[in-house]
């Protein structure tokens, strides 16, 4: 009796493991093949970028991987990180969102009350006219690396504010030389409150700025 009872829990311990061993592999083929395929896919479109190395490329961890961003170097220029390149997210050509350029990272107050760690150069941005290039894929960033990089330099650089107004927009952007972090995003509201607490003691010229309120 008491070895057959022996050989009952080595097969219920058998099949526990089993059991444990065979949903270990069904998470690593998710992982690696169903939950990270967005990722892998625009980490090997990156790459067939011509003098283009995929330094780092990561994401929000959500049910599904949100928020995708990647930096490159570009061979004999410098690094760029991009973000926001998820296809949902992606809003090429009208905005495309840069977090680094050259080093030079940024952090800017919106009147809508939005603070974000990055720019847009898209064709409806105040920087994007300023570059005065469409960037319709990844490609033509890198292509114009030195276009965007032109226009970066040529803000003023922290402690100093750059201030910019439209008649739709309005907001003011810290530039810093000063590599950023790649990280989830879901990190950039770390110190929100204490960012907030600065952009409310900025002035701002429309009567209807979140800060104005």
């Amino acid at each position: 009796m008491a070895n057959r009872s022996i050989k009952i829990v080595k097969v219920v311990l058998l099949t526990i493991s089993s059991f444990v061993a065979l949903l270990f592999i069904a998470f690593f083929v998710y992982k690696e093949f169903f939950y990270k395929h967005e990722l892998y896919e625009i980490k090997g479109d990156l790459e067939k970028i011509k003098g283009v190395e995929v330094v780092d490329i990561w994401g929000h961890e959500d049910i599904t991987l949100e928020e995708i961003s990647a930096r490159l170097k570009i061979a004999g220029k410098g690094e760029i990180s991009l973000y926001d390149l998820s296809s949902y997210k992606v809003r090429y050509p009208s905005h495309v969102y840069v977090h680094e350029i050259g080093n030079y990272s940024f952090t800017q107050y919106s009147c809508d009350g939005g603070i974000g760690p990055g720019i847009d150069v898209g064709a409806e941005s105040v920087l994007g006219k300023l570059c005065k290039v469409k960037f319709y894929t990844p490609k033509d960033i890198v292509q114009n690396y030195d276009q965007i990089l032109n226009v970066i330099q040529s803000l003023k650089m922290a402690p100093e504010l750059n201030h910019f107004e439209t008649d739709t927009e309005e907001f003011y952007l810290i530039v810093q030389k000063k590599p950023s972090s790649d990280e989830d995003p879901i990190f950039n509201l770390i110190g929100i409150e204490d960012e907030a607490k600065f952009a409310a003691t900025l002035k701002w010229n429309k009567p209807d700025c979140y800060y104005n309120k």
